[in-house]
């Protein structure tokens, strides 16, 4: 096979062939060191594209020692502990290493009307720059639930999902690259969520410490004006009962005076009488 394909027509026929491959060889099993059933002709299917594409990094080839020919020095024979036939792997974490982790501000002010735990993911992923349509990780999923390889085996779908990234001409670390992106956004966003709830939190204890603060010095401050009026009601009782003690002995000071000349009529002076109140 020649070049990569570029229609969906190309690609419908090798997803078709896929499904063949995959159903397993109808002929007598191979001996075990050429088996592998399905999977293993689908994976060499796959490589075999692979292999012609002009972006894909190709695979370190390895001579075997002959006697007549030197091993090429930068070749490791394959019982060698240190060969590796694919090149390393770049690791996850370093498709987007050199980009600055996305950061969320905090509102200002704690809106009761604002719900924050519920903002849709689309939103934060705007937010925090993430915007890359064209090799969105969705597609990938997509392109496993797809109809055509729905039914068969994860790895099928994975050969599968790199054969259509290969026909469009985009590789699988875009995608990944971007499923990173969205997480750290996730994260960024989940982090504010969390320090916000913590200086919430700061701030609400402060607050209540304070308020109790303000209704101990305001309790203590009309405890003592009630402990005030309390006295000053004390006193007027007080002088009330003292001054009627020495009313009636006036009372009946003056009383004793006039008594002899009322000629036997009641004496007008009143003593230890209660007298009305004016406002009755």
């Amino acid at each position: 096979m020649s070049g990569k394909p570029k229609s969906p027509a190309e690609l419908e026929k090798m997803l078709k062939e896929m499904e063949s491959l995959s159903k397993g060889p109808t002929e007598t099993p191979k001996p075990a060191r050429e088996g592998g059933g399905a999977l293993k002709s689908l994976l060499g299917f796959f490589v075999k594209i692979h292999d012609e594409e002009e972006d894909a990094q190709p695979a370190a080839k390895i001579a075997p020692p002959t006697t007549t020919q030197p091993l090429n020095t930068k070749t490791q024979p394959l019982n060698t502990p240190t060969s590796k036939i694919e090149p390393p792997v770049k690791r996850v974490s370093d498709l987007v290493s050199d980009e600055p982790p996305p950061k969320f501000n905090s509102p200002a002010t704690l809106d009761q009307g604002e719900d924050l735990s519920s903002k849709t993911f689309e939103e934060i992923y705007l937010q925090a720059g993430v915007i890359n349509n064209q090799r969105s990780v969705d597609e990938i999923i997509s392109l496993m639930q797809s109809p055509t390889v729905a039914n068969q085996p994860l790895s099928v779908k994975v050969v599968a999902v790199n054969l259509a990234l290969m026909a469009k001409g985009t590789k699988i670390d875009d995608y990944i690259a971007d499923a990173v992106r969205k997480d750290r956004a996730l994260d960024a966003y989940q982090l504010m969520l969390n320090e916000r709830s913590r200086e919430v939190e700061e701030k609400t204890k402060t607050g209540i410490e304070k308020i109790q603060k303000e209704v101990e010095e305001y309790l203590k401050k009309k405890q003592q004006e009630m402990e005030k009026l309390r006295a000053q009601a004390s006193e007027a009782g007080r002088q009330s009962v003292e001054f009627s003690v020495r009313r009636q002995v006036e009372e009946q000071r003056l009383a004793d005076a006039i008594s002899p000349f009322l000629e036997g009529k009641p004496n007008p002076v009143s003593v230890g009488n209660t007298p009305e109140r004016s406002d009755v």
